[in-house]
């Protein structure tokens, strides 16, 4: 994920926990109920864009805030992210022999 997305996806991770009025700590607590082993250090960074959100933990995020996935993620699409920001690029794919 590049910088600019990662700081994007923490502000909204940051907004929309505030107008549920958790804290971070409280968020935490709430994500470890649901067994992603996540603490409020970790939240921290993710909103002021230290550290990258695991893309497996987005829908996570998002019903722990009770919303959805695109609350997170607005306006990202996969036509505006380049190839290698969320995933790394697996080369060219090989070519099957066809068997006779």
């Amino acid at each position: 994920m590049n910088l600019k997305i990662q700081h994007h996806v923490g502000r909204r991770i940051r907004d929309i926990r505030k107008q549920h009025r958790f804290t971070q700590a409280e968020f935490a607590a709430k994500l470890h109920s649901l067994h992603a082993p996540i603490t409020r250090n970790v939240v921290a960074n993710w909103e002021i864009g230290r550290s990258e959100v695991p893309a497996n933990y987005i829908p996570v995020l998002a019903y722990a805030l009770h919303a959805e996935v695109v609350d997170i993620l607005p306006g990202l699409t996969t036509r505006n992210l380049r190839a290698g920001q969320i995933m790394p690029s697996l080369g060219s794919p090989r070519r099957q022999r066809q068997q006779t």
